[in-house]
C-alpha cells in the first residue's frame, strides 16, 4: 500500500550524457539520507507549461516516487511504498 507523501526533498542526480537523462542517485528525507539502488520506472506528465519528471525508485525494501519540476527545478517525494508490506499481503 502506498503512503502518499507530497514533500520537497533533496536529490543528488547524474546526468547521463550518452542517454541525455537524468538519473537520481541518493535522497534526503525526514533527515535520513537513502541510496537508490535501482530506477523501476520513469515518465513525465505535464501541468499547463511545467513538465514533472518522475521516478519510482528503489532503495532497500522501499520503492519512492520521486518528481523533479522542471521549471521550479525542485524535487518532491510523491509516494512511499513498502515492498515488504506488499509481499506480506500476498
Amino acid at each position: 500500500m502506498s503512503t502518499f507523501v507530497n514533500e520537497r526533498i533533496k536529490v543528488y542526480t547524474v546526468f547521463n550524457t550518452a542517454g541525455r537523462k537524468l538519473v537520481p542517485v541518493t535522497f534526503v528525507w525526514s533527515g535520513r539520507t537513502y541510496r537508490v539502488e535501482e530506477v523501476t520506472y520513469t515518465w513525465e506528465s505535464r501541468h499547463g507549461a511545467t513538465t514533472f519528471l518522475h521516478f519510482a525508485v528503489r532503495a532497500g525494501a522501499d520503492l519512492f516516487e520521486l518528481v523533479f519540476n522542471t521549471h521550479a527545478m525542485t524535487w518532491e517525494l510523491r509516494a512511499v511504498t513498502s515492498l515488504l508490506e506488499s509481499q506480506c499481503a500476498e
